[in-house]
């Protein structure tokens, strides 16, 4: 199995991120949604930053739980990108709504099931390894 603490990581952490948006931009209908899905993997970077400066780990041996998030959430739109785009289209015409007047969200169960795995998982194998 691989080190925690192996450069890998870093690669890891990238595929991670380049299919997070492989899988994401195919829901956004405009530039503005694709750029704020965008800001996810930084968004998600920053508290294990947080956590690495705070508790004082290496960086490095946190990637995985930052690949665990990050893969979860984008496993968890696979094969919705449909709905995503009629939600998307719908928020797009209707700016102000709250979101539970518009189209259902089929992804959010898929989601609700992938990222306790894949971040639970990654937790796991930080905590075993």
């Amino acid at each position: 199995m691989l080190e925690k603490s192996s450069p890998l990581w870093w690669l890891f952490a990238a595929i991670s991120v380049v299919l997070y948006l492989a899988v994401m931009f195919p829901g956004m209908i405009n530039r503005r949604q694709m750029i704020w899905v965008s800001g996810g993997p930084v968004a998600a970077f920053l508290p294990v930053m947080a956590f690495s400066a705070n508790y004082d780990w290496s960086l490095n041996e946190l990637l995985p739980v930052y690949c665990g998030g990050i893969l979860g959430i984008a496993l968890g739109v696979v094969g919705h990108w449909k709905a995503m785009r009629e939600f998307m289209t719908w928020r797009a015409e209707n700016p102000g709504k709250p979101d539970d007047e518009g189209p259902d969200v089929p992804w959010m169960l898929q989601i609700a099931f992938t990222l306790p795995i894949f971040f639970g998982g990654a937790l796991w194998y930080v905590n075993a390894h």
